[in-house]
């Protein structure tokens, strides 16, 4: 299983990261999904004194 986290390559979300989870041997993705940049910035923001909830990047539908 790979996890990753990056710039749409194709270029057709822009403003947005792609989140991708697939199967490194067959290339099969599990999900595919566009998150908002204001989103990955707002969790970068936060105190480590008070932590983004788990799944807060994924609230916000891109």
């Amino acid at each position: 299983m790979a996890l990753t986290a990056g710039l749409d390559p194709n270029g057709g979300h822009p403003g947005q990261l792609l989140v991708e989870l697939k199967d490194k041997q067959t290339q099969q993705v599990f999900v595919r999904y566009y998150v908002p940049s204001q989103q990955v910035v707002k969790a970068a923001a936060q105190s480590p004194d008070q932590p983004m909830s788990p799944g807060s990047l994924l609230q916000e539908k891109a």
